[in-house]
């Protein structure tokens, strides 16, 4: 009587375990959507920047700031800038003395020395800047192409760690459940109402969890590596617990849509487009190759008895002759051209195309997660409370328990995986579009 006793309130005890710890992850928002704000007529209240690691934002910030390449990227487009600062100015002008000797004694000798300056006509110095603005332009959009690559690794490594985190937390409600089918299942072959294979399958359910465990650990350190090196930080630097997901929107935008604000907001884009405008502007300055530049010059004549000192101007023009650099050169530019606006139309399509393909990943991640979290997750926890209480009166078999425990593990697991799909998605389409969605 009284090992029935025992096994009755062990098997109670179990009750109670698994009821709280299935209360607590229903309580719990696994897709990591910020819950609505209570409390609208509290006083308030000075909000404090999340520590790094906590969100996402704090991981960008701090990425924007310490990243190598990205302040790799920022000196480029400085040095372009200062080109361009000086794409127009004029060559250095060029002093030279001439001598000129005579043996007639009556015709003085002397010194001319000439001051000269080529100066380029045509509006061949608007065409220089021209083409450096333009070059400019290409580097700060390669600038920013190198964020928004650096804003969707970071992105998608903290979805990595937050997924880690939040199955390493249901793990360890796993690890507890399991502790207590086990325990329960000890005390009823004890009391000789249950067999030694039941005991023996808790025993290695609750093993394959701690391995489970062991395995989400290594995920969430490789996640948190990952931020650190991305941040330029030691590999153990420690980060702070991840507490929420960014928001996903509905995808509900078509592909020619984000198509169309890729062409005014990808910084890929952007970079190709300024490449074209600057082929041009070097295939029109190629073409006035063949147009004359003007060189003047100016400076004393000082002869050598001592008179005093003439003037003496100078004025020339380069002659464009057809001996093929100008024409060489002016094919090369239009060639180049061509090639501008080739990989200008390539990379329209490789973002439609990526678009699309993202898009589409959003999409069946969001259509997954609402059938897990709604559906099925809600289902198998259903059953597994049906089970343990069979299980606990002495009806059902712990086989049957553990494995509807194990099902809401892999569901819980399938849901966080699909969280990842969407960020991952949602990540690829900002990079291509410029932007937040």
């Amino acid at each position: 009587m009284s090992s029935r006793f025992f096994a009755g309130a062990v098997a109670f005890a179990l009750i109670l375990a698994v009821g709280h710890a299935l209360a607590a992850a229903e309580d719990q928002t696994p897709s990591g959507k910020p819950q609505k704000a209570g409390g609208a007529g509290k006083s308030a209240v000075p909000v404090r920047p999340a520590p790094l690691g906590a969100t996402v934002e704090s991981v960008l910030a701090a990425g924007r700031r310490l990243n190598p390449a990205l302040r790799a990227a920022a000196l480029d487009t400085s040095a372009a800038s200062a080109k361009a600062a000086g794409a127009d100015a004029l060559d250095d002008p060029m002093i030279s003395d001439s001598y000129q000797y005579y043996r007639n004694p009556n015709v003085f000798s002397g010194h001319a020395i000439m001051v000269t300056q080529a100066l380029p006509l045509w509006g061949k110095r608007d065409l220089r800047r021209e083409t450096a603005l333009a070059d400019l332009d290409a580097m700060r959009g390669r600038e920013q192409a190198a964020r928004d690559a650096l804003d969707e690794r970071i992105k998608v490594a903290f979805a990595q760690y937050y997924v880690a985190s939040r199955a390493l937390a249901v793990n360890r409600e796993v690890i507890a459940v399991t502790r207590s089918m086990r325990a329960a299942a000890e005390v009823r072959y004890g009391a000789g109402q249950g067999d030694q294979a039941a005991v023996i399958k808790a025993l290695g359910e609750e093993t394959a969890v701690q391995i489970e465990a062991a395995r989400l650990e290594g995920d969430r350190a490789d996640a948190r590596e990952l931020l650190n090196a991305l941040l330029a930080r030691p590999a153990s630097a420690p980060l702070a617990d991840p507490s929420r997901l960014r928001r996903v929107p509905a995808a509900n935008l078509s592909t020619a849509s984000l198509v169309e604000r890729a062409r005014g907001g990808s910084p890929a884009l952007a970079a190709s487009g300024a490449e074209v405008d600057a082929a041009r502007a070097r295939t029109t300055l190629a073409e006035k190759a063949w147009y004359p530049d003007l060189t003047v010059g100016a400076g004393p004549l000082i002869q050598t008895n001592n008179r005093p000192p003439g003037v003496a101007a100078t004025v020339g023009l380069n002659i464009p002759l057809p001996w093929g650099k100008e024409a060489s050169e002016q094919q090369a530019a239009t060639a180049q051209l061509g090639a501008a606006q080739q990989r200008y139309e390539a990379a329209l399509l490789d973002i439609q195309s990526a678009l699309g393909e993202a898009r589409e990943k959003l999409k069946a991640a969001q259509r997954g997660e609402t059938l897990v979290a709604r559906k099925a997750l809600a289902e198998a926890r259903a059953a597994l409370k049906s089970l343990v209480s069979d299980y606990a009166q002495g009806r059902g078999n712990l086989a049957a328990a553990l494995d509807a425990q194990h099902r809401v593990h892999d569901l819980e697991l399938k849901l966080f995986q699909l969280e990842l799909d969407e960020q991952t998605a949602l990540a690829g389409i900002e990079r291509l579009i410029g932007g937040e969605l």
